[in-house]
């Protein structure tokens, strides 16, 4: 049974994708915190990185689309025509991450753990037998 597509031609799911790119990244979230220093409640900026997760619900508030599974999963080879967008968006929100996490301003912890990124050590048991240690990035 096809399933119709609401956004074509493919391109403007990209074109959607700037857009939310535009309005992530112009509003940030607010940290509220007490400043002894100056001795009031403070507010600071806070960017977030970009989601696949934010995007839907972007696309869901515009009445655009209500879910992208179907687009990022080539539901029964019918969004072939769409893979090149979605593998670009994919890596646009890869790098957002990492070079967000990596400049500090997302919480590297965090990020590392969405991106399957893990500190691997393998080390031998008494028996010779590896075994495998992972780095847990809450210690940092």
């Amino acid at each position: 049974m096809p399933t119709e597509k609401n956004i074509k031609p493919p391109e403007k799911l990209y074109e959607y994708f700037e857009q939310y790119k535009t309005d992530c990244k112009k509003s940030p979230k607010k940290e509220n915190f007490y400043s002894s220093r100056a001795d009031k409640q403070v507010s600071i900026d806070r960017e977030i990185p970009l989601t696949w997760d934010g995007f839907e619900i972007w696309l869901r508030k515009k009445n655009i689309i209500t879910r992208l599974d179907h687009y990022k999963s080539n539901l029964n080879g019918q969004y072939f025509e769409y893979l090149y967008i979605i593998h670009a968006i994919d890596k646009e929100i890869y790098e957002d991450k990492f070079s967000g996490a990596a400049a500090g301003i997302f919480q590297h912890n965090i990020i590392a753990r969405d991106l399957g990124l893990v500190d691997k050590k393998i080390l031998a048991g008494d028996s010779g037998s590896p075994l495998i240690v992972f780095k847990d990035f809450r210690d940092d």
